[in-house]
């Protein structure tokens, strides 16, 4: 990833935060899907790691 804004809003200080996300919106065989990465950030210093998938269906 080459320097940017985007890049220093992943790479950036940490401290205070408890949960960042990302969200993708792509087109998959037609059907747009909204895709969400997140990390939750633990006082000890760990942190656990999720992605969703979910169909976004038009009315």
């Amino acid at each position: 990833m080459t320097d940017g804004p985007f890049k220093n809003a992943f790479e950036g200080d940490i401290e205070g935060v408890i949960r960042r996300e990302i969200v993708t919106y792509r087109l998959k065989n037609d059907v747009m899907v909204k895709e969400t990465a997140t990390r939750d950030y633990y006082n000890s210093g760990d942190y656990h790691d999720a992605i969703s998938t979910q169909p976004l269906v038009p009315r």
